[in-house]
């Protein structure tokens, strides 16, 4: 695997969670007239949805039975993390996944930023070339 491909692959989740965002921004704020778009307007609507937002909007039911089956201290430590914004939740999840893979190519010269992958590919081009 290639690192475009690796980054691109870990970035989804973010890239997602970034889409849906527009999304909900041009559906709630734009419905009325998409025509009146400006900076200032997407600077002072434009918002990013919590981990909560997501749980209580698409499945209210889970959340209800989280709340009444869990004891108070759970459900504090639960609520602490339910205003971390999606985007920035793919966005850990991709730098994690980036660190990892960069451990490997300095560690272990493997992974898909070690460019093995590249190297391979051109060796087996060049044989299948040479054999013609």
């Amino acid at each position: 695997m290639q690192a475009r491909t690796a980054l691109f692959l870990v970035l989804i989740p973010a890239i997602i969670a970034l889409s849906h965002d527009i999304y909900l921004f041009y559906d709630l704020r734009l419905s009325e007239d998409p025509s009146i778009i400006s900076i200032d307007l997407i600077l002072e609507k434009f918002k990013l949805a919590s981990l909560g937002y997501v749980w209580t909007t698409y499945n209210p039911e889970s959340f209800e039975e989280a709340v009444e089956s869990l004891d108070p201290e759970t459900w504090a430590l639960i609520v602490s993390n339910l205003n971390i914004k999606l985007f920035h939740i793919g966005l850990a999840f991709a730098g994690f996944w980036i660190v990892v893979f960069t451990l490997l190519k300095l560690l272990f010269k493997k992974g898909p930023f070690s460019g093995s992958a590249t190297k391979s590919l051109k060796t087996s081009s060049t044989i299948k070339s040479k054999r013609r």
